[in-house]
């Protein structure tokens, strides 16, 4: 269930505790400001790192977040490392790309290699706030990747007949 909280920040509600959103925000320090400024002021808490290595490092020893913002250039690499380092946690992450320009290209390239959405500069806040609510809600509700090897619970593995 979907619940609009304090200033309009929607929250998931699971076992009537809602669920805030946390992201992890991988962008250089010299432009992180005005989304760093819409997603605290939307309520969303942040945990703000400069480039892959810095997330690779947080990710190691930092609570789990629900959704990543990157730009989509960063420093040490690009948003396709940031979604591989996510790619391989135990948590299904949300990845959201960031970029200067409204390039379709790069939007249909995040979406097709797994990522769930792109923002586009200037911020605006409430669509801020929509995709990365939205994407926050459906980590938590996906169930967390397993092993490839390894079977569902309840499910037996077929064997000789």
């Amino acid at each position: 269930m979907l619940f609009r909280g304090p200033k309009s920040a929607p929250f998931l509600f699971i076992n009537n505790m809602p669920l805030k959103t946390k992201a992890m925000l991988v962008m250089g320090q010299e432009r992180h400001q005005p989304l760093l400024d819409a997603l605290t002021s939307c309520g969303i808490e942040v945990v703000p790192v400069r480039d892959c290595n810095e997330a690779r490092r947080m990710f190691e020893a930092q609570p789990p977040v629900q959704v990543v913002v990157t730009d989509a250039v960063l420093p040490d690499g690009d948003w396709r490392q940031v979604l591989e380092i996510v790619s391989h946690g135990r948590r299904k992450i949300e990845v959201v790309v960031c970029s200067r320009l409204g390039d379709p290209k790069l939007w249909l390239d995040v979406l097709e290699a797994g990522g769930y959405d792109a923002l586009v500069e200037p911020f605006d806040h409430t669509e801020v706030l929509r995709i990365v609510e939205a994407a926050g809600a459906r980590s938590h509700m996906r169930p967390s990747p397993r092993p490839i090897n390894q079977a569902p619970q309840g499910a037996h593995a077929a064997g000789p007949a």
